[in-house]
């Protein structure tokens, strides 16, 4: 779907919303200035007496703002009305309000855009809406006071919508309702409800998927700016920060080869198999699995489900199911959601779109579902404080104190808590010593209560869980979460997402399913080496979908993986998608899915490879060289060079400093009576053999002036031992979507940290380095790359893992090869002006 309008305009209603509760705050007192002035209970306010209605409503709100803050219950404010005029407004194009008459809008057929004339308007004295004052409608039709007679019925329909989805809509004739915004039917270009209407176009509504972009859009400033700062997660921003809403074909690959496996495994012959475009066919061997005899009898969970976009596929998979089993149409929707699906999430917000997301799906299904009472599983994992007061004397929690303090953090851990047996029989303990001992009261009873009934859901196990958990390194997380994450996630802390990936093991059933998207780091990241030894020897990947950069709509490398709960050597599937294969809408190409390339291993293979890394495509001859343990590293190890903290201050062209202060002819590693300008490797475009040399460092009294006041500045920096300072080197470019190149230098040269090098440090190597030139420059050693580094960069620790073949002494004609391809090469180098030793250019 088209996602441009919606980009555009969610951000802009954000600031609009949250500027009318303010302007709704301040004309009742609520700001921080009106607080001070007028007090909780004040009868009036600026001047104007409040009526019983508004001093209560006042009062509640009063309480709400000192307990969250004013800048947190105005945000807070703004996406709610935010989220319920977007419920509205898809409701009524999809003809699901019960009144069947348009709050927002009147059907345009001319137009792919509907007109902001509500339809309720022409007809409020007919409306259907239970609570819907008659006399005050007369009233206001009489008085021609259109925006007065349009809050008012916005106020019935919420209401009534409250009564089927009471997460989303609450009650808003309770206090809510005095900070509805002013100027509903403002069609200026203030006007937030005539935006929703006449710049989104009547198409986007049809989708589901919308209501899930606008969340995605209506964060995204809030989401740039913390990342923009640096700053560390708070529990208000880590739920907005880690959202990311998930492509709809990458859903379908996840929850097919999961969901859909487990069906067509217990079903050999079922149709569904003919509707699921990215299920992949399993071996004759394949891994033990869950029996099931019915629909009924399938739990699926998403333990980070944002705003619900796979539980609605998995939904849309579910009803196809039950229908294959020959279900009532009108019974599949409340089966589905009270039997199947189970979501979790840390930010309310997101959590009530996925509420909504799902009500949709089954009133498309079910004429009559908003009267069944029937609600989606979607917990919020919102914080439990337990004081000491509230645990009884003698209870087996007031020694569980890590359970104690992760429940007061649980809106930033949310379902990485993993409650043990023992937690849960702790909480019941402790709830019925409360609830004997006259000396507690029912508030403790509550918050035992409610964490237990959390506790409870997040110790459920599941046949499927799938999830695109949050992605946040531990950087970025708050010290507390930082150190919580270190203790209960050891091997899996290089980020959120490879905790989940462990989480999501804890959640499952033997024999189930996990897919999750992630990061790509985790297949390959050597901080996560026992992780995924673990993984393949517990949890095989039954398989996994490798994405290029931007595939998902983020700048690093992506997977999809589905592994299986049932320990076993079992082959798996795998396959890499580029942002070429993508059509304009994000999605696949039409059938590039069936036309790629697809690989298939066992776990045990991979196990091979160094720090067991996921290299799908390796040969078993290629897994005979790694295997053979002889490695570039163990023949000449490769290291990262300088980092100055400053470039801009200390690396210079060679042409911006004078010729006088300059050395590049040097004949040996003795420069210590050379200029103050020294040759300086630092990265460059793709060249081989020979060049890139362009740029010079200041090297005045031996770096000294580069090193020397560095921590009095600030500065990051890492120094390169002398023993590796104006060697002969081979150095590479570190960072880059092509491949490798390998270029030589002789005497005088350092190099920078983003263009790291094999040095002859003996000066008698000259030999050895000819040798790793070669190979590395070879197509042979680019596939060993291209393995171990499908991405952007090109570190110097795999770099040393690549198997080194043969030795020089067997190959002599190899480095008299790489001699001779070196001159050319400088030939070629020096032919041009950005040589220091440009004499004359070929063609002249």
């Amino acid at each position: 779907m088209d996602t441009k309008e919606l980009e555009k305009f969610c951000p802009w209603a954000r600031i609009r919303l949250i500027d009318e509760v303010r302007q709704r705050c301040y004309a009742y007192g609520l700001d921080d200035a009106g607080r001070a002035e007028f007090n909780r209970d004040a009868t009036i306010v600026k001047g104007t007496v409040l009526s019983a209605l508004e001093r209560s409503q006042r009062s509640e709100l009063y309480r709400r703002i000192e307990h969250d803050g004013y800048a947190r219950f105005c945000e807070e404010m703004a996406y709610t009305w935010f989220n319920r005029f977007a419920a509205i407004r898809y409701m009524e194009v999809q003809g699901y309000l019960p009144c069947g008459v348009r709050m927002l809008s009147s059907y345009c057929e001319t137009s792919e855009y509907d007109s902001f004339s509500p339809d309720c308007l022409r007809m409020p004295t007919e409306l259907d809406l239970p609570g819907l004052e008659r006399d005050r409608v007369f009233d206001l039709v009489a008085a021609a006071d259109d925006e007065a007679l349009f809050r008012l019925i916005m106020v019935a329909q919420m209401n009534e919508l409250a009564e089927c989805l009471p997460a989303i809509f609450g009650r808003v004739g309770t206090a809510d309702a005095l900070l509805l915004p002013t100027r509903l039917l403002d069609c200026g270009e203030e006007g937030v409800l005539c935006a929703l209407v006449e710049r989104v176009k009547r198409s986007t509504w049809e989708n589901v998927e919308s209501l899930g972009w606008m969340y995605q859009f209506y964060n995204s400033e809030v989401k740039d700016a913390f990342f923009k700062s640096k700053a560390k997660e708070t529990p208000d921003t880590i739920g907005p920060a880690t959202q990311l809403f998930t492509p709809n074909w990458i859903v379908r690959y996840m929850v097919q080869n999961s969901l859909g496996r487990l069906w067509m495994l217990n079903n050999p012959g079922s149709p569904l198999r003919d509707e699921m475009e990215y299920y992949i066919e399993p071996d004759a061997e394949h891994e033990d699995f869950i029996k099931i005899e019915s629909p009924e009898d399938i739990s699926l969970c998403d333990p980070a489900c944002g705003s619900g976009h796979i539980l609605v596929y998995a939904f849309e998979l579910l009803a196809k199911m039950y229908l294959e089993r020959e279900y009532r149409m009108r019974d599949i929707p409340g089966l589905i959601l009270s039997k199947n699906l189970h979501g979790m999430e840390i930010d309310p917000r997101a959590a009530q779109i996925a509420g909504l997301a799902l009500a949709m799906c089954a009133r498309e299904m079910d004429r009559r579902f908003f009267g069944r009472g029937v609600q989606a599983d979607v917990a919020v994992l919102d914080s439990v404080v337990l004081e000491e007061d509230d645990i009884p004397q003698g209870a087996a929690l007031a020694k569980k104190k890590d359970l104690i303090d992760a429940l007061a953090h649980l809106n930033e851990v949310g379902s990485l808590l993993a409650p043990s047996e023992d937690d849960l029989a702790a909480l019941r303990e402790a709830i019925e010593l409360t609830g004997t001992d006259g000396l507690f009261d029912g508030s403790s009873k509550n918050k035992l209560e409610c964490a237990l009934k959390t506790c409870e859901t997040l110790a459920r196990r599941h046949d499927c869980v799938v999830a695109n958990p949050p992605y946040m390194g531990l950087r970025s997380l708050g010290s507390w979460y930082a150190d919580w994450v270190r203790r209960f996630y050891p091997g899996y802390t290089s980020d959120l997402y490879a905790c989940f990936i462990s989480r999501s093991f804890r959640f499952a059933r033997k024999g189930s399913y996990s897919a999750l998207v992630t990061i790509a780091t985790w297949t390959v990241d050597k901080g996560l080496f026992s992780a995924r030894q673990d993984v393949l020897a517990e949890h095989p990947v039954i398989c996994m979908m490798d994405m290029s950069p931007t595939v998902m709509p983020i700048a690093f490398e992506t997977t999809a993986t589905v592994f299986s709960n049932a320990a076993g050597d079992y082959s798996g599937t795998f396959s890499r998608v580029l942002a070429s294969d993508l059509a304009d809408s994000r999605d696949l190409k039409s059938g590039v899915f069936q036309k790629l390339d697809k690989f298939r291993c066992k776990p045990s293979f991979f196990l091979q490879l160094p720090d067991s890394v996921i290299a799908y495509g390796v040969t078993e001859s290629m897994a005979d060289a790694f295997a053979s343990k002889a490695t570039l590293a163990t023949f000449l190890p490769p290291r990262v060079g300088i980092q100055t903290g400053d470039t801009e201050r200390f690396i210079r062209l060679w042409w911006e400093v004078p010729s006088g202060d300059m050395s590049t002819s040097v004949s040996s590693d003795d420069c210590s009576h050379c200029g103050t300008w020294m040759p300086y490797k630092n990265g460059g475009d793709f060249r081989k053999w020979y060049g890139n040399s362009i740029s010079v460092i200041h090297w005045g009294r031996s770096g000294e002036f580069v090193f020397g006041t560095a921590q009095s500045e600030g500065r990051k920096i890492m120094d390169l031992p002398v023993n590796y300072r104006f060697k002969p080197l081979v150095s590479w470019g570190d960072y880059g979507l092509g491949k490798a190149s390998f270029r030589y230098c002789g005497f005088g040269h350092l190099f920078d940290v983003i263009e790291p090098a094999f040095v002859d440090t003996d000066r008698v190597a000259a030999e050895k380095l000819s040798y790793i030139q070669g190979f590395a420059n070879s197509s042979i050693a680019d596939a060993f790359i291209q393995l171990l580094m499908p991405g952007r960069h090109k570190n110097v620790r795999k770099m040393g893992y690549l198997p080194l073949l043969g030795a020089p002494e067997d190959n002599p004609r190899t480095v008299h090869l790489v001699e001779i391809l070196r001159d050319a090469a400088k030939t070629d180098w020096d032919s041009f002006e950005t040589s220091w030793d440009f004499k004359r250019h070929p063609l002249l």
